[in-house]
C-alpha cells in the first residue's frame, strides 16, 4: 500500500496532536504562590544605616578578600577531567591593579563588578554634603533573577530568604542580569568561560547555613559555635553602619532608630510619605533582604523606587507563564495550529492536483 504525500503529512499531524493532548495534559496543579505571606521567621537580612556610614570601604575590601581574593572554587569534575578553559578559570586570575599594598589599601571602582559583590557609592547633595550608599544584591522576597534563571543557578533558601549561586549551573545567559530590577548580578567580561558575580551573604565562603544564632541588643546574629560566621561586611564595619541578623529584628531596629530621630526633633531620616516606606526593602518589589535608611531621598541614591514598584514582576511573568502552560494549552494550541496549517495546505495540493488532472483530461 502506497502513502502519498498527503496522506503521510496528515496522518504525522494527527499524531503528533493527539500525543501532545495526551503527554502534556498535567497530573498535578502548579501550586500558586501567595505574594502576601508573610517572610519566613529566621529569613536574615543586612541592615544598612546611611547616616552613620564614614565611606571607609572596609566592607567592600572585606568582601573582596573573602570572596575573591582567597576564593578557591573547584568545578564538579575531577582534575584530569577538566578542558583548558576550566583549568585556567578555576581560581581568578588577580589583576595587578587588584594587588593590595600598604601603600593603596582602598579600591576604586565605578560599580560591581566580576570581582565585587558589594560597593560603596557617594552621593553630594545641593549643599555639597556627601551621602553614602552600600550595593549589593536585595535578596528579594520573590527574586526575578531565580524566576529567570532557566538552570536553576539562583535559589532563594525557603529557610532564611538568601538567594544563592551555583556556578557549577551557571550556564552564562544573562537572563538574570535582565531580571534584576536593582541591576545588581555583574558578569565576569574577562574569562572565557563566562559567568556572574553577586552576594550571597557570604554562603559560599565563611556563613554557611544555620539557625543556631542568638540576637545582640543591636540585632547582630551572634553564632554560638563559631563566632567568626556572619556576612564579611557587616563583621568588619567599623561604625555598626551594617549589620546582619533576622528581618523582624532589624526591621525594629531601623524603624526605633527613625521614631527616636523624630522624638529628638532631629528628623535626619527620609521618609517616602507617599509610597507609605521609611525603610527602603520593606515594601519595594514586594520586599527585600537589605534595609536601608538614609538622610536623603532614596531615588537620588540610584534606586528608581517608582519605577521598581511594590510588586515583584516575577509574579505576574509566572502567572502568566503558568496559565499559558497549565494542562497543556500553549503546546495543544501550537499543534492544532500546525495541523490547520498542514491540512490548508494539503486541500490546496489536492485542488492543484486535480486542476492539473482536468487539464490534462
Amino acid at each position: 500500500m502506497k502513502t502519498n504525500r498527503r496522506d503521510f503529512l496528515k496522518a504525522a499531524a494527527g499524531t503528533v496532536a493527539a500525543a501532545g493532548a495526551i503527554t502534556l495534559t498535567p497530573s498535578y496543579t502548579i501550586a500558586s504562590e501567595d505574594e502576601n505571606a508573610p517572610f519566613a521567621e529566621n529569613t536574615m537580612v543586612k541592615f544598612y544605616d546611611s547616616t552613620v556610614c564614614i565611606g571607609c570601604q572596609t566592607c567592600v575590601v572585606a568582601c573582596y578578600e573573602t570572596n575573591f581574593l582567597h576564593r578557591k572554587d573547584n568545578l564538579d569534575k575531577p582534575l584530569e577531567e577538566l578542558n583548558f578553559i576550566e583549568r585556567n578559570d578555576i581560581i581568578p586570575v588577580i589583576a595587578k591593579e587588584d594587588q593590595f599594598s600598604p601603600d593603596k589599601p582602598w579600591i576604586v571602582v565605578n560599580g560591581l563588578d566580576y570581582r565585587m559583590r558589594t560597593i560603596i557609592k557617594k552621593h553630594v547633595d545641593e549643599e555639597g554634603k556627601a551621602h553614602f550608599i552600600k550595593q549589593n544584591c536585595m535578596h528579594c522576597k520573590k527574586p526575578g533573577c531565580v524566576s529567570a534563571c532557566p538552570v536553576s543557578a539562583l535559589q532563594k533558601d525557603k529557610d532564611d530568604g538568601v538567594v544563592t549561586y551555583d556556578p557549577n549551573r551557571c550556564i552564562g545567559c544573562r537572563y538574570c542580569q535582565m531580571a534584576c530590577p536593582f541591576n545588581i548580578p555583574a558578569f565576569d567580561w574577562h574569562r572565557a568561560n563566562a559567568k556572574i558575580t553577586k552576594c550571597d551573604m557570604c554562603r559560599s565562603t565563611i556563613n554557611p547555613k544555620t539557625n543556631d544564632f542568638d540576637i545582640d541588643a543591636n540585632g547582630n546574629a551572634t553564632y554560638k559555635d563559631n563566632p567568626n560566621k556572619g556576612t564579611a561586611c557587616t563583621k568588619v564595619c567599623p561604625t555598626g553602619a551594617v549589620l546582619y541578623g533576622r528581618r523582624q529584628d532589624l526591621l525594629e531596629l531601623a524603624k526605633s532608630r527613625i521614631a527616636q530621630s523624630k522624638e529628638k526633633g532631629e528628623n535626619k531620616y527620609y521618609e517616602d510619605t507617599a509610597r507609605g516606606e521609611s525603610v527602603l526593602g520593606e515594601k519595594i518589589y514586594g520586599g527585600t533582604g537589605e534595609l536601608i535608611i538614609s538622610a536623603v531621598d532614596f531615588r537620588k541614591l540610584d534606586f528608581p523606587v517608582d519605577k521598581i514598584g511594590d510588586r515583584a514582576t516575577a509574579y505576574k511573568s509566572e502567572g502568566i507563564q503558568h496559565t499559558i502552560y497549565k494542562y497543556g494549552i500553549a503546546p495543544i494550541s501550537l499543534f492544532a495550529l500546525l495541523a490547520f496549517v498542514v491540512n490548508r495546505n494539503n486541500k490546496k495540493h489536492h485542488e492543484q492536483e486535480e486542476h492539473h488532472n482536468n487539464k490534462e483530461g
